[in-house]
């Protein structure tokens, strides 16, 4: 039980959606696990390394495979499904490759809970971090279109570590496949007058990091795809 909140650890579940994150998964379960959350999913993107045969080494992992490669939002919008078919009353978020410290997530859950939110994103700009110039300029970029699609500004509307509510998730039925899906969670929160929150947290950016989430390519496809006609 997380200090000072109510609501047991069954009843949390852990969300990640993982593609090829080898080096990363063993330690992130491990720490995951340390902390006392019972039900981790793990959402194994079509990995083709060794991600899924080391998640197997622990009883408390669920993993849920995708045949094909869908992106990290079709992982998380399958997890998150999962969760809610298991009656989950909150459901947290995080990325596989340890940018973030999973010990925030108890930060998250008891800021849901004492301020009766529905969802609560873990910012990495509300603290002092040391953060690569080009992240922040493509955050800024992503906050702005984010508040333009959805009516809400936030911080970091990126980030990968969320905490959500029971309620909020039942609405979630999310149509994007990739980064744009944390819009599209928000843009359904605020629609919903669902209660949004921000927490800060810890971040930290590694050259293999720093390989994946947002860059100019992939920002530009992200952008393509929410104006596109087709959706």
């Amino acid at each position: 039980m997380i200090k000072d909140v109510s609501i047991d650890m069954s009843d949390i579940y852990v969300v990640i959606p993982a593609k090829d994150e080898e080096n990363y998964i063993n330690q992130l379960l491990e720490e995951l696990i340390s902390l006392g959350f019972e039900n981790i999913i793990l959402v194994n993107d079509s990995s083709i390394d060794n991600t899924r045969s080391i998640a197997e080494n622990h009883p408390r992992v669920t993993i849920l495979d995708h045949v094909i490669n869908l992106g990290a939002g079709a992982a998380t919008q399958t997890g998150i499904a999962y969760a809610v078919e298991k009656k989950a009353q909150i459901i947290v978020t995080i990325d596989a490759d340890l940018q973030h410290n999973p010990r925030n997530l108890l930060d998250l859950i008891a800021a849901l809970e004492k301020n009766n939110a529905d969802l609560v994103i873990g910012s990495r700009f509300t603290k002092r971090n040391s953060i690569p110039k080009s992240r922040v300029f493509f955050n800024k970029a992503g906050n702005l279109i984010s508040w333009f699609l959805t009516g809400k500004y936030l911080s970091d509307s990126q980030s990968g570590l969320k905490a959500i509510s029971h309620k909020l998730a039942k609405k979630l039925d999310m149509n994007y496949d990739g980064f744009e899906f944390c819009m599209e969670m928000i843009k359904v929160a605020n629609a919903t007058k669902s209660k949004i929150i921000e927490v800060p947290i810890d971040v930290i950016y590694t050259s293999e990091t720093m390989q994946k989430g947002q860059g100019l390519t992939s920002g530009f496809k992200m952008i393509a795809r929410i104006f596109s006609p087709f959706n």
